[in-house]
């Protein structure tokens, strides 16, 4: 099995001799379909006529699927050119940012990702910020570097590391990029550093056991950044600041909401009880039942059935907007929910004494009153 992507990667079309193992499925020699491993999306394209919808690695063969069948033969495979460039785009890119941070961070890259929309990596260790900006400027210098990507085959340092039983050990597969990266690859990258263009890293969110960063490079890459610029520009035009006073204005506007907040809930707070004298009285099982619908801040309400509830010496019903909440001394809080959401939908859960979720859509206090008569 010739597999040209890992020696000839900007190989987009070819002849190639097919063998038809199953209705659909084909292998095809040689191989220039990268398949769905190593983290790398399967490549997409055609053989003659037929669209190639999934390449996959079964029982040692290279199996791609099309949709629509083919006979044994010589045809002509084209692959999907930019779908191709930007997978090996991120994968190149990959290999940098973890080599970077292998040699420089001591981080060991644990996962990989290659998405359609964002790509990660994984690391075993815990880094800052600061860090990684660190790895992404260092990235970038070795894709202005221009530097070769290099395929070789059985380097022995590299099997002595490498733990990967999906590789034969005679025929490891190492990609090399200069000093900065050496390691075991299934995949499929560019011939030079120069072609990714740009990598920018644009998350990180910590894991039990290290970090995960999510990064794009080429095109996506600068997509995405024009994205956040458009969106910082609208900001500062809102603002009417610079890019440097958004953080602490909106730092500002923040605390005044969150201050707001606390006003308006401790002036609910006070109306609370007015509130739950008010509610709509109804009885099941000789139990009394407080109904409030009312448009009250959602994180009030469980406390306002718990006023009502005990109030009443029963239960206490508060609905705003779908959102519910049921308090209960005696009546199964948890049994009346389920007993609404049959009749109106929604989710949510609880105990005996309390219960809260939401419904499907709104309700009025006539319905519940309705829809509890049948408890």
């Amino acid at each position: 099995m010739k597999r040209l992507y890992w020696t000839n990667p900007e190989l987009f079309e070819t002849e190639v001799e097919v063998k038809t193992i199953a209705d659909c499925k084909v292998t095809i020699e040689p191989v220039i379909f990268h398949p769905d491993e190593g983290g790398q999306p399967a490549d997409t394209g055609t053989i003659e006529k037929a669209n190639v919808t999934n390449v996959e690695i079964i029982n040692d063969q290279i199996v791609h699927t099309l949709d629509k069948p083919l006979g044994d033969g010589k045809y002509i495979a084209r692959l999907n050119k930019q779908h191709r460039l930007y997978t090996a785009s991120q994968h190149t890119a990959q290999h940098i940012i973890s080599g970077i941070a292998e040699k420089q961070f001591d981080l060991g890259t644990t996962g990989v990702h290659i998405g359609l929309e964002k790509c990660t990596v994984d690391f075993d260790k815990k880094i800052d910020w600061q860090t990684v900006k660190n790895i992404e400027q260092q990235s970038m210098e070795v894709v202005t570097h221009n530097i070769p990507v290099e395929t070789v085959f059985n380097d022995k340092d590299v099997r002595i590391r490498s733990d990967s039983k999906e590789i034969e050990s005679d025929t490891i597969r190492v990609v090399k990029i200069g000093d900065y990266d050496k390691s075991a690859c299934c995949g499929a990258h560019l011939k030079s550093t120069g072609q990714i263009g740009i990598i920018r890293i644009f998350d990180i969110e910590g894991k039990k056991q290290g970090v995960r960063i999510f990064f794009l490079a080429g095109t996506k890459a600068l997509e995405h950044s024009q994205a956040e610029t458009s969106i910082l520009r609208d900001l500062r035009k809102s603002a009417g600041c610079s890019s440097s006073e958004l953080l602490a204005i909106f730092e500002k506007a923040l605390n005044h909401s969150k201050e707001s907040a606390k006003e308006i809930n401790r002036l609910w707070s006070r109306m609370l009880p007015d509130i739950a004298k008010s509610a709509t009285v109804t009885e099941v099982e000789s139990k009394k039942i407080g109904i409030q619908v009312a448009d009250i801040p959602s994180q009030l309400i469980t406390k306002l059935a718990g006023m009502m509830a005990e109030t009443l010496d029963g239960a206490g019903i508060v609905v705003s907007d779908t959102n519910i909440a049921i308090s209960s001394n005696g009546i199964n809080a948890n049994d009346l929910l389920r007993k609404i959401q049959d009749s109106f939908g929604g989710k949510g859960g609880g105990s005996a004494k309390a219960a809260n979720g939401k419904l499907g859509r709104t309700v009025t206090t006539d319905e519940l009153i309705s829809t509890l008569s049948h408890f």
